[in-house]
């Protein structure tokens, strides 16, 4: 009685060994697991470490993913708008992503058949025939699935670093903008400031010319009033160049140097400051830095190039085909015709490289352990900076605090002389010199409010820029 096997028809029997060969050679193939794509834990603080924070965060929250809003300036707001619609760095990393994308698809579509039409010269194994042989030929390497993940998790680590990347450059432009506008209000106010001084200096020089002529002054006196009425002018020329230089910066971070940008301030108004409450904490805080984000599908990344060198040990299948027409060039058989068809796997099973692959798989498994340390660096680093952020914007703001006291002491102090000198009981000096302390007292605080508002931007920028608009999850 015959066997089962010998009812089949001989290709299917030739099937049954091929398979059965390739399970067998591949198993010998002995390769340590892949690790898993998981990031590790990395213990970070509960809370803040800055009794300043936990003030911060019974105020009113914060949105932030348009942080730059709670300064309620309507020409910031427009400005970063503008900015994150025609950025060249943004229309850069948008054609990064693009081109990602194309290549996860590209990936994808080298595990799936393909179809080509084919032809070439053949010569048969005697020499003595030559012939034309086109038609259609079909390939699929079959993917294993060790390799169809692997090959997989690349592509999408790819697409997401990109997108990191991505969200990195809008935070970035985001901060750059809000930072140049603030320095060039800045300037602008204390142009305003500056030229009162100056005109202040002015005053004081001609009230000091007159004193001298009616004999009560010396002459040192004059030519130090006019020294100090010279520098004051000379003064007003640099915030003015500060203000031209903050105006060409943005006129970049927009994309066109010929943006219309904010009228130049009027006055000398102190700036805009900005509520803070923080609702997060900084393990919520720190998934958002677009360098844990990277850092992060780097360690995706090796994971799964660890996946590939392992799928390399394995053996590789392909099921191939032709259908298409013979012609004879030369031999006995010229100027014939016929039909062709072929059909059957392709295997290729390692046996034996010197060590090569193993030597990758190794590889493969240092970069990855490399990638883990990092990425625990960076989640470190980033809520260490963010700590270190939220303390210097609290610190700031206790100076601005201690400044406008001494403003509102300066304020007063001049009022007060001006009473005075109504009533006849001070003279011109001394009400130009307890004006030009009010005026100086007005510089320290607009100084202390940008280095509060620059503060405020750092401290953002430090918990990622946020998660903005466009942005990946």
């Amino acid at each position: 009685m015959p066997t089962p096997d010998a009812r089949l028809p001989p290709i299917a029997a030739l099937m049954r060994i091929f398979f059965a060969c390739v399970l067998i050679l591949g198993g010998c193939a002995a390769a340590p697991p892949a690790p898993s794509a998981v990031v590790p834990v990395v213990p970070v603080p509960a809370g803040w470490a800055d009794p300043a924070a936990s003030a911060a965060q019974a105020g009113p929250p914060v949105e932030l993913t348009s942080w730059w809003r709670s300064f309620g300036d309507g020409a910031l707001d427009g400005l970063v708008a503008r900015s994150l619609a025609a950025s060249p760095d943004l229309d850069a990393c948008a054609a990064r992503v693009r081109a990602v994308r194309a290549m996860t698809r590209e990936a994808s579509a080298r595990l799936g058949p393909r179809l080509s039409l084919v032809g070439g010269p053949q010569q048969n194994a005697d020499g003595r025939s030559t012939y034309f042989q086109s038609g259609l030929s079909a390939e699929w390497n079959v993917p294993l699935p060790q390799r169809q993940s692997s090959l997989a998790g690349l592509a999408e680590a790819e697409l997401q670093g990109a997108l990191a990347d991505e969200q990195a450059a809008r935070a970035t432009l985001v901060a750059e903008v809000a930072r140049t506008y603030f320095e060039m209000r800045a300037a602008e106010r204390d142009q305003q400031v500056l030229l009162e001084l100056s005109a202040l200096a002015d005053e004081r020089e001609r009230l000091t010319r007159v004193l001298w002529q009616a004999q009560q002054l010396p002459a040192a006196d004059v030519e130090a009033a006019a020294s100090a009425s010279a520098q004051a002018r000379a003064a007003v020329a640099e915030p003015a160049a500060h203000a031209a230089q903050a105006r060409a910066r943005l006129g970049v971070l927009l994309g066109d140097l010929r943006a219309e940008l904010p009228a130049p301030l009027a006055d000398a108004a102190p700036p805009a400051r900005a509520a803070l409450g923080l609702t997060a904490l900084p393990a919520d805080l720190v998934r958002q830095r677009p360098a844990v984000r990277r850092a992060e599908q780097s360690v995706f990344r090796a994971a799964h190039a660890t996946g590939l060198a392992r799928a390399d040990t394995q053996p590789q299948i392909s099921l191939m085909g032709l259908i298409g027409l013979t012609a004879a060039i030369s031999g006995p058989a010229s100027s014939s015709l016929r039909g062709v068809f072929s059909a059957g796997p392709a295997f290729s099973i390692p046996l034996f490289d010197g060590g090569q692959r193993e030597a990758n798989q190794q590889a493969r498994h240092a970069e990855f352990d490399e990638a883990t340390a990092l990425y625990r660096k960076e989640v470190l680093h980033g809520v260490a900076e963010a700590q270190s952020a939220l303390i210097q914007l609290d610190l700031e703001r206790q100076r601005v605090a201690a400044a406008l006291l001494a403003q509102a002491a300066a304020q007063r102090l001049a009022s007060g002389t001006d009473a005075q000198a109504r009533a006849g009981l001070a003279d011109g000096l001394q009400r130009a010199d307890a004006r030009r302390a009010a005026l100086q007292a007005s510089r320290a605080s607009l100084e202390a409010g940008l280095a509060e508002q620059v503060a405020y931007v750092a401290l953002f920028t430090s918990f990622g820029g946020a998660a903005l608009p466009g942005a990946a999850p």
